[in-house]
């Protein structure tokens, strides 16, 4: 008697069931990885009967509730808070875009006060204050700095949400003051603004953010 089986289905008695399909996915790191089908797994076991020629197979299903390749954590779901270890924190540029205004520009001068990385205490109110130079030819009015890193958790640094820039006209510089409560645990506070307009626009979407990173210790 003969039956007609996959070859790909057999394997002979004592070796590993067969690979499961695969497919491409992208992996949490940003790499390539090799995710599985859902399918049964057989285990072909060939008993030959000499002079017989019979095959006897015996399929074993694994339940579906025991998959071992199910939903990984995202990148950024197992990506902890920021540790004073990570400051300062790597900033890269934003993709090249224009300003929204034709004329627009703004350039960075100093961290006048809580420069990058200054350890600060837990609890507390401090006032960060970044000093930008209009250096382009169009009028800041009604130009705020909007919080990127919303909404605000409770173990991060609290400000809010817009701070005011004070009308500059071109060619002046300007100070922004921020006023910072510090979360009671210890960390590292690391927090993004973006300028918007006086209707809320994104003054320069190909500019970075403007940060502030302050290491919070404890009491």
């Amino acid at each position: 008697m003969h039956l007609a089986i996959d070859s790909q289905e057999l394997r002979a008695v004592g070796e590993a069931p067969p690979p499961e399909e695969e497919i491409a996915g992208d992996s949490p790191n940003g790499g390539r990885r090799r995710s599985r089908l859902t399918r049964p797994a057989v285990v072909a076991l060939a008993v030959a009967a000499v002079g017989i020629g019979t095959v006897v197979v015996i399929a074993v299903e694994r339940g579906s509730g025991q998959e071992r390749n199910g939903p990984k954590p995202s990148a950024a779901a197992s990506k902890a808070a920021f540790s004073p270890a990570d400051c300062p924190v790597p900033v890269t540029n934003p993709a090249a875009a224009p300003p929204a205004h034709s004329g627009d520009a703004a350039a960075f001068v100093a961290d006048v006060t809580l420069p990058d990385c200054v350890r600060v205490g837990a609890g507390k109110t401090i006032t960060k204050i970044w000093r930008l130079k209009n250096a382009g030819t169009v009028p800041w009015e009604g130009y705020s700095l909007r919080r990127l890193d919303t909404p605000q958790r409770a173990d991060q640094c609290q400000t809010i949400s817009d701070v005011p820039i004070n009308d500059t006209r071109p060619g002046k510089m300007v100070d922004i003051r921020a006023d910072i409560t510090t979360p009671r645990k210890p960390g590292l506070c690391y927090v993004r603004f973006k300028m918007v307009d006086a209707a809320g626009k994104v003054a320069f979407p190909g500019n970075r953010p403007v940060n502030f990173q302050v290491i919070v210790e404890g009491f």
